[in-house]
């Protein structure tokens, strides 16, 4: 007695192993759970291959290999516990798409070797919990990829590109234990994800090389979330915001010249900035708003570099630390107990500070080495015995200018050296 199988296999290939096949197209459709679909296209140019499956643990795998045309590879499945594999070896102009519904799915685009001007688009709706998305673009120059988790539970999203002119894109929505990953190499590349009502979630752009541009948002309630921007490179930018995102913690570090990084965390409690740029003319803004013990560093080194530090909540502390000449660095607490730390040398540099809790007191310390530069202090805090104001300015060098101006109270304590 005959009996079937729950797994029906369906196996397309359009295969040439010394001409070059033109136009070919490649259809699978299939219903019910178990099945297994494969195409092979090599040797074929100007080709396309589509798959469209309905149901459970079915899995479909697409390879495009050797072609000097537009290539096309598009998986449709419908369904929990599916698999879909594209793969495009050696294909110019190809389009790689991949688009699942349901829960506990898996999608993986890799195109490699000379896959230029590509485009890889991977997306995960109507549920998606427990989905996993993973775009691999290796010397694939002037190519972009594109990840959407909607409704999502405990998804992961992975978009890992090397070559020139890239462009990558995470969008996961509603998501908890989330993880978003971008790594990029070399010149010209743009990376952007978004994060909207992930609790725990998780956000790292790794980019290096040149003209790079990073920007992470995690919104709404992202709670214990984790930015974090990493570029090596000249002429980068990387923008991190994180709103409503408690215990939230954004680092970007930027090595090169004419780098800018803007960290804004609203209504972010427990949160923690810290920012590195090494190079001249960088710029650093970062604004904890409305967050209690919020915690900000700037480091930066090289010329003519700008940084601000704007705080408001409790206990908060910022540390600027810059080196190099025509230096500008502005710091305002207006919560309470705010610590401000700032480091300048050479000449030419101008600090200063706000701390304007009227309720609060608050601790400012400016260090500034060389010729013409300019520190002031502002502080308003209550001033009374126990919780005093502190303010000192340091500086060593010629026709320097130090201002501190107390307005809280009693009890307030200034000290200005000049050497």
């Amino acid at each position: 007695m005959n009996v079937m199988k729950p797994l029906a296999v369906a196996v397309l290939a359009a295969i040439s192993s010394t001409t070059w096949a033109a136009g070919s197209t490649a259809s699978t459709n299939q219903t019910g759970e178990g099945n297994t679909a494969n195409t092979v296209q090599s040797n074929v140019n100007d080709s396309s291959a589509t798959v469209d499956q309905t149901g459970d643990f079915n899995t479909a795998d697409v390879s495009q290999t050797n072609s000097i045309n537009m290539m096309t590879a598009d998986i449709d499945t419908t369904g929990n516990d599916n698999n879909a594999s594209i793969t495009q070896d050696d294909s110019w102009f190809s389009t790689a798409t991949i688009e699942q519904v349901g829960n506990a799915n898996t999608g993986t685009i890799t195109q490699v070797l000379t896959s230029d001007v590509t485009t890889a688009s991977i997306q995960q709706i109507g549920g998606s919990e427990n989905s996993e998305a993973t775009i691999e673009q290796n010397n694939a120059d002037a190519s972009d990829a594109s990840i959407v988790q909607d409704s999502a539970f405990d998804a992961d999203a992975t978009i890992t590109q090397t070559g020139d002119f890239h462009q990558a894109s995470i969008t996961q929505n509603n998501l908890i234990n989330s993880v978003a990953t971008i790594n990029q190499s070399n010149v010209g590349n743009t990376a952007t994800i978004l994060q909207d009502d992930s609790w725990n979630a998780t956000a790292t752009i790794d980019q290096s090389g040149q003209n790079n541009t990073a920007d992470i948002s995690q919104v709404a309630i992202s709670d214990f979330a984790t930015a974090s921007i990493t570029q090596t490179g000249d002429n980068n930018d990387g923008v991190i915001t994180q709103d409503s995102a408690w215990s939230a913690d954004a680092v970007v570090v930027q090595s090169g010249m004419n780098g800018d990084v803007d960290v804004i965390q609203n209504d972010s409690h427990f949160s923690y900035a810290e920012v590195n740029q090494g190079g001249a003319d960088n710029v650093a803004l970062v604004d904890q708003g409305l967050g209690n013990r919020n915690d900000a560093y700037v480091n930066q080194g090289g010329n003519m570099n700008s940084a601000e530090v704007d705080q408001s909540g409790s206990d908060n502390l910022a540390t600027v630390d810059q080196v190099g000449s025509e230096n500008t660095a502005i710091a305002h607490s207006h919560g309470g107990n705010g610590v401000i730390d700032i480091d300048q040398s050479n000449s030419f540099n101008m600090a200063n500070v706000e701390q304007t809790a009227p309720a609060e007191y608050g601790i400012a310390t400016i260090t500034q080495t060389g010729a013409d530069n300019g520190a002031f202090i502002t502080q308003s805090g209550i001033g009374a015995s126990g919780n005093e104001n502190f303010a000192t300015i340091l500086q060593e060098g010629m026709l320097d200018t130090a201002s501190i101006m107390q307005a809280g109270g009693g009890g307030n304590n200034a000290f200005i050296h000049q050497n």
